[in-house]
């Protein structure tokens, strides 16, 4: 989950600096802030172990995030008497166990979080009524410093993922280690 989070990081990256298309840079962005998240509230349920791995988000952590920020008068008055919304990102971030959010470091951006908690679904569509009229690429930053974070705690924790294991290395930097002289032909 963390490597396609990496990958619409990527792609927010690449957007943002077209013409004119800074709000699908950040809708990007908000995709891979999405799945970042989820990846702390998801157990693995099928491939064990393989590449395509797959994963079940927990929604009692969910609705459990959602209640509180109900409590706490966070949630937007139209959606107060639905369900928890999988896709905001506020709901996602208080569903990471407090610990984890303080040693990935992702307590600093909920300011950040808060305020684009709802791009993913607002945003999609610039041609609907309450749709953004503007854009910025904050998201982006804010993303690309957290998978460096979350890359970084994985790492300590031993993580054999490859993508974890390689991430930011050179192509050199990946060869194994050898002792041997190559072969002169």
């Amino acid at each position: 989950m963390v490597e396609s989070a990496y990958r619409y990081l990527k792609a927010a990256k690449h957007l943002r600096r077209g013409h004119d298309i800074l709000d699908i840079a950040q809708i990007n962005a908000a995709i891979g802030m999405e799945i970042l998240l989820k990846s702390f509230v998801s157990k693995p349920n099928g491939n064990l172990g393989q590449v395509n791995e797959t994963y079940e988000l927990d929604l009692v952590a969910i609705k459990a995030a959602h209640e509180h920020l109900k409590a706490t008068d966070r949630i937007p008055a139209y959606r107060k008497d639905r369900g928890p919304n999988k896709h905001d990102l506020l709901t996602l971030f208080h569903a990471i166990p407090e610990p984890i959010r303080q040693n990935i470091r992702l307590d600093r951006h909920e300011h950040w979080i808060e305020k684009d908690r709802e791009v993913f679904t607002n945003a999609r569509y610039r041609y609907e009524a309450g749709a953004p009229g503007g854009y910025d690429d904050i998201l982006i930053g804010v993303l690309d410093e957290l998978i460096e974070e979350v890359v970084h705690w994985y790492r300590e924790l031993g993580s054999k993922d490859v993508f974890i294991v390689f991430y930011g290395m050179s192509p050199l930097e990946q060869l194994p280690d050898s002792d041997q002289e190559p072969d002169n032909l």
